[in-house]
């Protein structure tokens, strides 16, 4: 069966992906790794170290980033891309990065956890302050520097837009219309870059799609997965 890799959000585990990977499990063999080196390049490294030799990789915000930079290190591995909740750009603020990260190793973790909980996920929705509850619970399970070093790997993050046009896989941006931390745009523009880009959006979702609407998340994968030839 082809492996699924799915790769969390900052500061987020396996239970990101619970209920998705539930539902794909009977046609693709869902796979979580967590990225939490202080580079991206050093995510990469370490993804692959424990990937198999071929596979479909999934990411959501940092995660989806950790996935974009292995399919550009990777092309020969990866058959296919879903990006959920995460731009191609550099980073917009490295110093605000940098910032997060000397926060959460000064004892701050809890403060960091409630700020960017109340913007992960769409709180009028039915699921939206389930999501926020979530993401500060495994948070605190993974800890402060680890945390940090993944704030860092955000802080150093380079321009791969001019490495769009190369990916040649079937490639699916997932986006939740009332993302707060990467516009929907995003993902529009980026699946249009992409020769074999697609793009879907969810109404009444943030951040989390896969915490939000799970259901609704696991259709639209097994549909793209199917169509794809990817299952």
């Amino acid at each position: 069966m082809h492996t699924l890799i799915l790769i969390p959000a900052f500061g987020c585990d396996h239970r990101l992906y619970d209920e998705v990977a539930e539902a794909l499990a009977p046609v693709i063999h869902p796979l979580v790794l967590v990225a939490d080196r202080d580079s991206f390049s050093g995510c990469v490294e370490q993804i692959l170290a424990s990937a198999p030799e071929r596979f479909t990789v999934l990411g959501t915000s940092f995660g989806g980033r950790c996935a974009l930079e292995l399919t550009i290190a990777a092309p020969e591995r990866v058959e296919g891309l879903v990006i959920i909740g995460s731009g191609a750009g550099p980073v917009a603020d490295k110093a605000a990065g940098l910032r997060r990260s000397t926060r959460l190793r000064a004892g701050e973790m809890e403060n960091v956890l409630a700020e960017m909980g109340d913007m992960v996920s769409h709180l009028p929705g039915p699921n939206g302050p389930k999501a926020r509850d979530l993401f500060v619970s495994m948070g605190r399970d993974m800890g402060a520097e680890r945390m940090a070093r993944q704030s860092d790997a955000l802080a150093g993050r380079v321009d791969r837009k001019p490495h769009l046009k190369d990916i040649a896989c079937p490639a699916l941006m997932l986006w939740g219309v009332h993302d707060k931390f990467s516009p929907a745009a995003d993902g529009l523009a980026m699946s249009a870059a992409m020769p074999r880009g697609r793009y879907a959006e969810i109404e009444g979702c943030g951040h989390f799609p896969t915490l939000e609407f799970p259901q609704e998340t696991a259709a639209i994968l097994q549909h793209w997965l199917a169509n794809s030839g990817l299952i």
